[in-house]
C-alpha cells in the first residue's frame, strides 16, 4: 500500500516539473565573435564600416562602408597598420563588424520572442573576447548591449567590467550577471551586439543562453490542473485501498 502512495507521489511530482521541464526546452543561444557582432552603438549596425579618424579630432581622413561604390581600400588590418601613409599623421581607428572577411555581414545578430520574462547567462561553453588583442593588451569582458525592435533596450553586463583574462572575466560574469532578467512587453527581433567603437582589433567570443521564465499563475494553473487528473486517473486503486484499509481497522 505504501509503495502505491510513493508511486503516485511521485506521479504528481513529475507532473509538477513539466513546467519547468518546459522552461529549459525553451532556451535560444546567441553567439557573438568579438570582430564580426562588435560596433559603435551610435552608429549604423546594419553594415560594416571602417574609419580612420585624424586623432585628437573630429576630422576624417578615410571613410568606407559596406555598399560604397569603391571598394575598402585595405585587405587586413596589418594591411592598414603597414601602409607608408598611415605613418605620416596620428590616426584613430573606428569600426564595425569585420570589413575584410565578412563586409557584406551585418553586425549584430537577432532572434524572435514571444512577450514575456527571460532569463540570460553564458553558455557552458561560453568564451570571452579582447577589445586589445591585436595590439598585444588584455581588456577581456562578455559585456552584450541588447536592443528590441519595439525601441527596448537592455544590456548582459557592463563595459567597464574589464578583466585581465578571459577566466576572470567568464568568473566574474557567472558569480555577478548570470541569471539576469529582461521583460519583453511585446513580441520582438532583440539585437544583440557587442558594443565597442573599434571592432577590428578583437579576438574571442561571447555565447548566452536566453530562457523564457514561466509566470507563477501559469505554473500554480498547471499544477491545479494536472491533480485532479492523476487522482481521477488513480481513483480505483485508490477506492481499493481505502476499503482494504477499512476491513483492516
Amino acid at each position: 500500500m505504501q509503495k502505491k502512495l510513493v508511486n503516485m507521489l511521485l506521479g504528481v511530482m513529475m507532473l509538477a516539473l513539466i513546467p519547468f521541464s518546459y522552461s529549459n526546452a525553451s532556451t535560444a543561444s546567441v553567439t557573438l565573435d568579438g570582430i564580426a557582432n562588435a560596433g559603435w552603438s551610435e552608429d549604423n549596425l546594419t553594415s560594416t564600416y571602417l574609419y580612420v579618424r585624424y586623432k585628437n579630432t573630429t576630422n576624417y581622413y578615410y571613410q568606407w562602408r559596406y555598399g560604397d561604390p569603391e571598394a575598402l581600400r585595405w585587405s587586413s588590418l596589418d594591411a592598414l597598420v603597414s601602409d607608408p601613409d598611415m605613418n605620416t599623421f596620428d590616426w584613430w581607428l573606428e569600426s564595425g563588424g569585420d570589413p575584410f572577411n565578412a563586409p557584406s555581414n551585418p553586425i549584430w545578430t537577432s532572434i524572435y520572442l514571444e512577450k514575456g520574462l527571460y532569463d540570460i547567462r553564458l553558455a557552458p561553453d561560453s568564451s570571452a573576447y579582447n577589445l586589445l588583442a591585436y595590439w598585444g593588451g588584455n581588456q577581456w569582458n562578455n559585456y552584450v548591449q541588447i536592443w528590441a525592435d519595439y525601441d527596448g533596450n537592455f544590456n548582459f553586463g557592463e563595459g567597464a567590467y574589464i578583466a585581465s583574462t578571459a577566466n576572470d572575466s567568464l568568473n566574474f560574469y557567472r558569480s555577478n550577471v548570470d541569471g539576469m532578467t529582461i521583460s519583453l512587453k511585446e513580441n520582438a527581433n532583440l539585437y544583440f551586439y557587442i558594443n565597442d567603437t573599434n571592432s577590428v582589433d578583437n579576438s574571442g567570443s561571447v555565447k548566452l543562453d536566453v530562457t523564457v521564465v514561466p509566470e507563477p499563475g501559469q505554473v500554480l494553473l498547471f499544477i491545479s490542473g494536472a491533480l485532479p487528473l492523476v487522482f481521477w486517473s488513480q481513483r480505483k486503486k485508490m477506492l481499493s485501498m481505502l476499503k482494504q484499509a477499512v476491513h483492516k481497522t
